[in-house]
C-alpha cells in the first residue's frame, strides 16, 4: 500500500478586524527605515479602534518591509495616493512626544546636515521607558503667543564680578512670566549648578542631560511634552525639547566642544538654537567669555548683538624669555595677592607631565605597546597612555638608561613647582577626572584646567594665566578661539580689586582685549585671516571619510560635477588625508549660500552608494575640527 504524496495546504490569514477610522483614516509616519536610501514619510491607516490615541506627534509601531518599526505621526489626512495600506500597529507611547513647531526643527537639522529625521530624533528623544509614562498625565497645551515680543538674538559677554550661572537662573525666573524657558549647558556640572541656583529662588523646572537614570531622563522628557514642565535645563541634546510656549533660549559656552554631538551627522546646540529661534520666532541669548568664531562672524555681519558691561580690568604681562614657569617679577605681585586671598592659575593640562625623553640617547619613551609613557607623579610613578600599564620605575628601551626628562607640564607638576615656591598655602587642583566645586574664603593657591575653576564668592585676588604663548599655540584651527575663551573666563573670576597676570609678551592682542574687556579687535583679526585663507567660518566646511581606495574616485566625482554645474564652481577640495590604514578624509569648502546644495548633492551619492551596497561613506557639516 502506497500512501499519497503530502501536499502543503495554503491558508489565508486573515487581515483581522481591524477597520479603517472613520474621519481621517490615513497617518503619515516618519518610520525608522534604519536604511539610508529609504528615509522617508510613509503612509498607514489607522484603525478605528485606537484612532483617537493616532495624534501628531504620538510615536507608533508600524510594519516596514516585515518588519515591526518605530515611527513619529506627523498628520492625520483624508486619503492617500497609495494603495493597499498597511496599518498602524500600536500606539508607543500615549503623549506626543513632538510638537508642530519641534517637528519642523528637525526635518530643518536633518536637511541642513545631510541626515534623516529618525537619526536626528534619536539624539533628540530618549530611550522610552514604560514604567516613566504611567506617572504622567497629558495636559492641554495652553499657547499664548505675545506679538508685542521682539525676536532678537545677542551673545552676552560676562564680565568680572558676575556670577555666569546666578545671572542666567535671574534671567529664566524673569522670562519665564512670557513663557516657556530652554536653557543648555556643555557640561553636566554646570547644569547642576544652574539646578541648585533655581531651587533656592524655588522656581520650577525639569533637566534633561546625560547624568540622569533613563528612567528620569524619559519621565521628565514626558513632563515637558505634556506641558507640565515649561522651564527646561539640560545638555546638548536638551536643544530639541519640546517646550510649549517656547519664547526663551539660553545657550552657554556656546562655543564648547561638549556642545557638538558626537555621533553623526554631529550637528551642534550652537546652530540648532538659531534655527530653533528662527523657526518658532523665539528669543535667543548666547551667554559666556567670548563668541566663538561662529558667533563674531554673525556679529561682525551685525546678524547678532554683542551686549555686556563696559569694565576695565588691571591685567599685567610677564614674558618668559627662556622659557621659565614663573618669570622673575611675577613673583612679587603674587605673594601680595595671597596676602589677601586667594590666587587661581590657569594650566593648559592635567596630569603631571605629557612625556618623558631620555636624558642619554633623546629618545621619547614609549611602552612595549607602543604607546607613550608619562609620569603621574610620585605617588602614581608611570603609565602608558594607551595601554594604561603601571610601573614606578622607568628605563629607556634603547640605552637602557634610567634618567628621564619630564617633557611639558600637567597640572600635578604646575602644583608640585608653584607650592614650592610659595609654600604655606594649600595648594588646590581642579580639573575633569578630579573637579573642584567650591572652595573656603581663605588665601590659597588654586590650579585649575580651562573651565573647571572652582567657584569663590568673593573672587580671586589674582588670576595667572601660565604658559601663554603654550595656549595659543595648538595647530588646529580652533586653538586661538579655545585660547581666548579659556583666558577670559579665568580673568572674569577675579574680585573687585584683584589683578590678571599673564605669562606672554604684552604686545599679544589678548592683554589688551582684557584691559578693555572687549574681545571684538582679537576676534576681527582671525575672522580677517580665514577670509584670505577661505577657511571657516567664513565659508563652510564637509568632512567626508571613507575607504582609501574609493578617494580618488570621489574626488573626480566633485570635480566632474563642477564642471557640469551639478554642484556649485566655488567648491574647493582639500585632501585626501590619511587617518587610518583602511580610511581617509576629504575636506570640501564651499560659501555659506552654496552649502545646501553641496549637502543635498552629498546626499543622493550617499544614497547610491546604499543602493549598490558600497562601503559606507561618514559626511560631516561644520564639524567642531577638521583635522
Amino acid at each position: 500500500m502506497t500512501s499519497a504524496p503530502l501536499r502543503l495546504k495554503v491558508q489565508k490569514v486573515a487581515r483581522g478586524s481591524a477597520e479603517k477610522a472613520s474621519a481621517l483614516p490615513v497617518a503619515h509616519v516618519w518610520v525608522d527605515t534604519g536604511v539610508p536610501h529609504l528615509d522617508f514619510a510613509y503612509d498607514y491607516l489607522v484603525p478605528e479602534s485606537f484612532s483617537s490615541q493616532v495624534t501628531v506627534g504620538v510615536k507608533v509601531a508600524v510594519n516596514f518591509a516585515g518588519r515591526t518599526v518605530d515611527g513619529y505621526v506627523l498628520s492625520r489626512l483624508d486619503s492617500s495616493d497609495i494603495g493597499n495600506l498597511k496599518f498602524v500597529e500600536k500606539v508607543l507611547s500615549p503623549i506626543p512626544l513632538l510638537t508642530s513647531e519641534l517637528t519642523l526643527l528637525v526635518a530643518a537639522v536633518a536637511q541642513r546636515w545631510g541626515s534623516s529625521p529618525l537619526d536626528i530624533l534619536s539624539s533628540a528623544v530618549p530611550s522610552r521607558v514604560i514604567a516613566a509614562e504611567k506617572t504622567v498625565q497629558p495636559s492641554p497645551a495652553q499657547t499664548h503667543r505675545h506679538s508685542s515680543l521682539s525676536h532678537t538674538q545677542s551673545f552676552y559677554l560676562v564680565t568680572p564680578g558676575e556670577d555666569a550661572i546666578a545671572l542666567i537662573a535671574d534671567w529664566i525666573r524673569a522670562r519665564s512670566a512670557l513663557g516657556g524657558v530652554l536653557v543648555i549647558a556643555p557640561e553636566a556640572r554646570e547644569v547642576l549648578l544652574l539646578a541648585q541656583e533655581l531651587e533656592s529662588r524655588a522656581v520650577d523646572f525639569a533637566i534633561l542631560d546625560a547624568s540622569l537614570t533613563r528612567s528620569e531622563r524619559y519621565g521628565n522628557y514626558l513632563k515637558v511634552a505634556s506641558g507640565q514642565a515649561r522651564i527646561v535645563i539640560g545638555s546638548r541634546s536638551a536643544v530639541f525639547a519640546p517646550v510649549h510656549d517656547l519664547r526663551t533660549i539660553i545657550v552657554y559656552r556656546e562655543g564648547a566642544q561638549s556642545h557638538y554631538e558626537v555621533r553623526n551627522p554631529g550637528w551642534n546646540t550652537r546652530d540648532v538654537a538659531l534655527l530653533r529661534s528662527q523657526i518658532g520666532q523665539v528669543d535667543l541669548t548666547f551667554v559666556g567669555y567670548a563668541p566663538s568664531s561662529e558667533s563674531s562672524y554673525l556679529i561682525e555681519k551685525k546678524e547678532m548683538e554683542l551686549k555686556g558691561r563696559s569694565v576695565k580690568v588691571d591685567v599685567q604681562s610677564y614674558p618668559a624669555h627662556n622659557g621659565e614657569l614663573l618669570p622673575d617679577r611675577i613673583f612679587g605681585p603674587i605673594r601680595k595677592a595671597l596676602e589677601k586671598g586667594s590666587v587661581l592659575f590657569l594650566v593648559s593640562r592635567k596630569g603631571y607631565s605629557s612625556a618623558l625623553m631620555c636624558k642619554s640617547c633623546k629618545n621619547i619613551a614609549i611602552c612595549d605597546c607602543g604607546g607613550r609613557i608619562s609620569f603621574q607623579g610620585s605617588e602614581k610613578g608611570y603609565s602608558c597612555s594607551l595601554c594604561d600599564k603601571k610601573g614606578s620605575q622607568w628605563s629607556c628601551r634603547w640605552c637602557k638608561k634610567d634618567e628621564p626628562i619630564l617633557l611639558g607640564r600637567g597640572s600635578q607638576r604646575f602644583a608640585h613647582e608653584i607650592g614650592r615656591a610659595f609654600p604655606g598655602f594649600p595648594v588646590i587642583t581642579s580639573d575633569a577626572s578630579t573637579p573642584i566645586q567650591s572652595i573656603p574664603d581663605q588665601p590659597s593657591i588654586v590650579l585649575a584646567t580651562s573651565g573647571m575653576a572652582p567657584r569663590l564668592p568673593s573672587g580671586y585676588q589674582a588670576v595667572i594665566i601660565l604658559e601663554g604663548d603654550s595656549l595659543f599655540s595648538q595647530v588646529d584651527l580652533r586653538a586661538q578661539e579655545r585660547a581666548r575663551e579659556s583666558i577670559m573666563h579665568f580673568s572674569s573670576l577675579t574680585s573687585s580689586d584683584g589683578k590678571v597676570l599673564v605669562v606672554i609678551d604684552s604686545a599679544h592682542p589678548i592683554v589688551a582685549s582684557i584691559a578693555r574687556w572687549n574681545v571684538t579687535a582679537i576676534n576681527n583679526r582671525e575672522l580677517h585671516e580665514r577670509e584670505q585663507t577661505q577657511l571657516p567660518p567664513v565659508v563652510s566646511a564637509l568632512t567626508i571619510e571613507m575607504v582609501q581606495g574609493d578617494c580618488q574616485t570621489f574626488i573626480s566625482g566633485i570635480r566632474k560635477a563642477v564642471d557640469d554645474g551639478r554642484i556649485p564652481h566655488s567648491t574647493r577640495i582639500l585632501g585626501p588625508k590619511k587617518i587610518s590604514d583602511e580610511s581617509s578624509r576629504v575636506i570640501l569648502t564651499v560659501p555659506h549660500e552654496d552649502a545646501q546644495s553641496l549637502v543635498d548633492f552629498l546626499v543622493t551619492y550617499r544614497k547610491k552608494r546604499s543602493l549598490a551596497k558600497k562601503s559606507n561613506m561618514s559626511m560631516r557639516v561644520d564639524p567642531y575640527a577638521l583635522s
